[in-house]
């Protein structure tokens, strides 16, 4: 993997490895739909804040509601009609790419390039 950042790809290998800790991140999806663009500092110590941001204000409240948790643990135990949700942390990194494919076809996607996390409650 060449490159110069490495949030990205060392979530996606944590994502495997421990599951229900760590969701992939990507720059596509999950950046340009929490921070309105999918740029990361080259800076290993602002790598980790932002993951750490990315984790403790959307993942894991996500995560932790009752509503969601009942939800995603119908999905988790249906794998030939859920395959991609392997986690709880999964479905929703599955959900933010869902969305966004949802709204860029309706053409309603525009980003922004606030740095601001997106509030989802």
């Amino acid at each position: 993997m060449a490159t110069s950042t490495s949030l990205v790809g060392n979530s996606k290998i944590m994502a495997h490895l421990i599951p229900n800790l760590i969701p992939p991140v990507d720059r596509q999806y999950t950046l340009n739909f929490l921070f309105g663009n999918g740029q990361i500092a080259k800076d290993l110590e602002k790598e980790w804040e932002m993951l750490s941001r990315v984790l403790e204000e959307f993942f894991y409240p996500i995560v932790s509601s009752s509503e969601f948790k009942s939800h995603a643990d119908e999905w988790i135990v249906r794998p030939n009609d859920f395959p991609w949700d392997t986690s709880h942390l999964k479905i929703v990194d599955n959900l933010v790419g869902y969305q966004k494919m949802i709204r860029t076809e309706q053409g309603v996607l525009k980003g922004s390039s606030t740095g601001k996390l997106v509030s989802h409650t």
